[in-house]
């Protein structure tokens, strides 16, 4: 067995970063963090490759001495604290003392240093842990800090990074959240030598809210009713609830101006909306101050997580205003019912009427669709390289969704078996057996589910979940050619958060694939150039939140590209299904369309489309004896 002995401060300061930094975003966290401590009134911060070429963070805060500036990098050398006490009632950001030496043992770090009343400024350098002497330097007053090729002698973890675009949207979204808690300070970021934004320092935080997101979002900024409790106070704002998203990144919640993960936070929240649609999370910027002595922020190397003395208070604080907000919101101007995932229609069977009510057509003419009612800008923009210009069916420019003839876009299946996914387009699926023959259609239910008798039992069907299913298999069967797509006379433009903007960016062919043209316009912002000719999008926003949402939760699954299509496809198939009208006498032709589908039990989102009731089951339910 190997003798125990004591690492070195290099081998050690290493272990230290694989905590401490994560990622480039990491470094930008920390130094951020140091440049706010040191009362900085502005903060620069410049990055190149996503963070791992070089990373920049220049503030005009109290700078530091030739001695401070040496102490600095060594491990657990600290300002922020001086006594046991103080561990417990924290009023800094940082404290450990080992984000500089970690950062610097896997970097080249150079800091140049100065007090605003010292006559000559100071310069550290550490290559890799190795240290070299401070050396004068004439600077300004304040601290600028360098990181370059980070990671460059440890290339495991080099290799675990994402790519430049990934990195960089952490790093803007690590320096958004800073700009949030503390809007008294001017922010700039540039990235690759590009402006990307320059916030100046505003006392009202409404302004800086509406500086980092779109004028709509702003514009519907619902003031939390500043609430007080036992040791904290709860203030920020709201957003409706057709913002709500499938994660959590319209979520910003600051305590004592530190940006927190916290579970507790998180199921508070939906208890003040009195619960949410599952699978959905409430929008909001919450800010909370909490008394030093009653929260502990030492519970995570990178500070993320708070454990909170008096938890109950915390949550009940919350909750109240959170609740008094909406309620006094609903008496001025009712929100907008929250958006489920989803969202369809009770009844599959029409009542009995004429017969040319039902809806014969796979799905709607694309005269129905129009173009999203989001405000548009008509600048002009070029197409990425390695995009096609046009699916085959679409027009060879833009014009009027009006101007398109009623058969392009259409895909007509009607009168076709299912296809197996990995099919060739035309091909039918064939059969030995007709699956349905053991089932003797009974009746229809309430209107809503079609009985059948088996040898087994009995089985409900719900004819539309049925339909989804099937028209979701026959359009996937034609993936090997590019979903038919429609140019909107006018491109949309939306505003997105950075880790959206890179999401969209980095599955865009596939967008493509499906029918859905997104380029890039300018920073953070795409342009909508043509949507699926078979979907109705009447909120192209929330669509491809929706889609960035289930990608992200999607992110390490080796069927996240196909998924990009195959979540097109199913949302089609959801809007087509659910649109017809279904008469019972078609139960029996449904039903034998999807026993011949490859994965007839369930729609595409996983809710049943046939349910069984076996006889021993159903002779439990009276009694007798199976």
């Amino acid at each position: 067995m190997p003798t125990i002995h004591v690492m070195s401060p290099t081998l050690a300061s290493q272990v230290a970063a694989g905590e401490v930094v994560e990622r480039p975003a990491s470094v930008v966290k920390e130094l951020v963090e140091n440049s706010l401590d040191a009362g900085a009134k502005s903060v620069r911060v410049e990055i190149r490759r996503g963070g791992v070429g070089l990373i920049r963070v220049t503030d005009d805060g109290c700078g530091m001495s030739r001695e401070d500036a040496s102490l600095c990098a060594k491990r657990h050398a600290t300002s922020k604290l001086s006594s046991l006490e103080e561990l417990f009632e924290i009023t800094h950001l940082g404290f450990r003392g080992e984000a500089i030496p970690s950062i610097a043992s896997v970097s080249r770090f150079k800091l140049c240093t100065r007090q605003q009343q010292a006559l000559e400024g100071w310069e550290v350098r550490i290559d890799g842990g190795m240290e070299y002497e401070p050396r004068s330097s004439g600077v300004s007053p304040g601290t600028a800090i360098e990181v370059a090729d980070l990671f460059y002698n440890t290339p495991a973890r080099r290799k675990f990074l994402k790519s430049a675009e990934t990195e960089a949207s952490h790093v803007e979204h690590q320096i958004r959240l800073h700009a949030l808690a503390f809007p008294q300070v001017r922010f700039t970021y540039r990235r690759d030598d590009q402006l990307v934004f320059d916030l100046p320092a505003t006392t009202d935080l409404r302004v800086r809210i509406s500086a980092l997101t779109d004028p709509a979002t702003a514009a519907a900024l619902i003031p939390i009713e500043a609430t007080t409790g036992p040791g904290i106070s709860v203030s920020g704002y709201l957003l409706p609830l057709s913002e709500a998203r499938r994660t959590r990144k319209g979520q910003y919640v600051f305590m004592n101006t530190r940006p927190v993960e916290d579970q507790l936070i998180n199921r508070a929240i939906r208890d003040g909306y009195g619960g949410f649609p599952t699978g959905l999370h409430p929008a909001l910027f919450l800010y909370m101050e909490v008394e030093p002595a009653l929260v502990d922020v030492n519970a995570h190397p990178a500070k993320k997580e708070v454990r909170f003395r008096r938890a109950a208070d915390v949550v009940n604080t919350i909750v109240e205003a959170i609740a008094n907000t909406l309620q006094r919101h609903a008496r001025q101007a009712p929100l907008p019912a929250a958006p489920t995932p989803d969202e369809q229609p009770s009844e599959p069977f029409p009542p009995p009427g004429p017969a040319g009510n039902e809806f014969e057509t796979m799905v709607p003419s694309p005269v129905t669709i129009s173009p999203p009612k989001i405000p548009v800008f008509t600048s002009p923009m070029e197409r990425p390289q390695g995009t096609s210009e046009t699916s085959p069916i679409s027009p060879a420019r833009p014009i009027s969704l009006r101007q398109v003839p009623p058969t392009q876009g259409r895909l007509d299946f009607q009168d076709k078996a299912c296809s197996r996914p990995d099919a060739a387009p035309g091909t039918e699926r064939r059969t030995e057996k007709d699956l349905s023959a053991d089932f003797k259609y009974l009746g229809t239910l309430h209107q809503q589910f079609a009985l059948f008798e088996t040898p087994e039992g009995l089985v409900l069907m719900h004819p539309k979940a049925a339909r989804e299913r099937i028209i979701f298999e026959r359009l996937r069967a034609h993936r090997q050619a590019p979903m038919p797509s429609q140019h909107l006379l006018d491109p949309v433009m939306l505003d997105l958060d950075p880790r959206d903007f890179a999401v969209i960016q980095q599955f865009a062919p596939h967008f493509d694939q499906a029918g859905l043209t997104v380029t890039p316009f300018g920073q953070n912002t795409i342009r909508i150039e043509s949507i699926p000719a078979l979907l109705e999008l009447d909120n192209a926003k929330a669509f491809l939140l929706e889609l960035v949402d289930r990608l992200t939760q999607s992110e390490f699954s080796r069927n996240a590209k196909r998924m990009a299509y195959e979540t097109f496809i199913a949302e089609i198939a959801k809007k087509s299904a659910w649109k017809e009208r279904i008469s019972p006498h078609r139960a029996p032709a449904i039903l034998k369309e999807l026993l011949a589908c490859e994965v007839p039990y369930c729609t595409p989102a996983g809710k049943p489309t046939l349910v069984n009731y076996s006889i021993p089951e159903i002779k439990r339910k009276f009694g007798m004896q199976a």
